[in-house]
């Protein structure tokens, strides 16, 4: 990575996306869980493939965080709980992609009612099906940006994680969560830029942005507004020589469909025009972490190569 140790800049500015890739498995504990089996269909079905063309189109090496019983093959079960062939074609992408962990079951990591134990079999598990399938790995992704139990997942050979958002609502229950993120798009208000930050033996990459979904009152928010904002990250990113963090899942883009995948398109075209400038550079999460540190362990850090 490209980062001057202690000077709070990169030498050039960076782009990075890194998605949470659940179906399912990501509201089962919600009431409205259900109401999201028709999304997942789609993303099935549409949205994977059409991200993926996407991703190729621009040479973006995104970070996908897989749920570790998409690995699982059961075919006579809950096809939106299982996933192997989905994540198939992430490996086979033509533009190399990078897969981390969003844990086995979607565990939130950081709620208080997850011992050590859990986080043990959470991630434990997680690791044995990610060896299984050959998969080199080295970022986390946890589930609803709850931080919680990094000493587990270092031991596990986990080296950097996706932080929250350094803005004043992150930490503010759901509602305010909310309103504040609403806010912020309809000011169409830059993104904070943000650099790698070694914390408990890891690094932990902020997100800069979510690609806020198009669910319930959100449907009402102008694409171009989203589109707006990513800009404005990507050209303070330029001028402080920092890292510009999107974030989304995959569901996100089962409505509005075309608008969304428009405005992907859009922030991607010019990520890219400054990529072939020599002004930006885009990068999986796993190299986002400061060539120089020792890795302390055994190498999980390459990115999947194609088959």
């Amino acid at each position: 990575m490209n980062a001057y140790r202690g000077t709070g800049q990169l030498e050039r500015a960076a782009f990075t996306v890194s998605l949470d890739f659940e179906l399912m498995w990501g509201t089962k504990d919600r009431p409205y869980g259900e109401s999201f089996r028709k999304l997942c269909e789609i993303e099935r079905r549409e949205v994977v493939d059409r991200l993926l063309a996407l991703l190729t189109e621009y040479g973006i090496r995104a970070t996908w965080g897989v749920v570790g019983n998409l690995f699982l093959k059961k075919d006579h079960e809950d096809p939106l709980l299982y996933g192997s062939e989905l994540i198939e074609k992430i490996r086979r992408c033509p533009v190399r992609q990078e897969i981390g962990s969003h844990t086995m079951t979607h565990a939130i990591l950081g709620a208080p009612t997850c011992t050590a134990a859990m986080a043990e079999r959470e991630l434990g598990d997680w690791v044995r099906v990610a060896r299984a399938n050959a998969v080199d790995f080295q970022t986390l992704i946890l589930p609803r940006n709850r931080i919680g139990h990094l000493d587990i997942a270092r031991r596990h050979g986990f080296r950097c994680y996706r932080g929250e958002e350094p803005v004043w609502y992150e930490s503010q229950p759901r509602v305010v969560r909310r309103f504040g993120h609403l806010l912020a798009i309809l000011s169409a208000r830059t993104p904070v830029c943000v650099m790698p930050q070694e914390n408990q033996g890891m690094w932990s990459i902020p997100g800069s942005m979510l690609y806020t979904p198009a669910f319930g009152l959100r449907r009402y928010l102008p694409v171009w507004l989203r589109v707006l904002r990513a800009k404005r990250g990507l050209n303070a990113a330029l001028r402080q020589k920092r890292l510009f963090h999107l974030w989304f899942h995959p569901t996100d883009l089962t409505r509005r469909t075309e608008a969304m995948l428009d405005g992907l398109r859009q922030i991607f075209e010019r990520a890219a025009s400054l990529r072939d400038a020599g002004q930006l550079d885009i990068l999986p999460m796993r190299d986002l972490i400061p060539a120089d540190v020792e890795s302390g362990g055994q190498d999980n850090a390459e990115i999947l190569s194609n088959p």
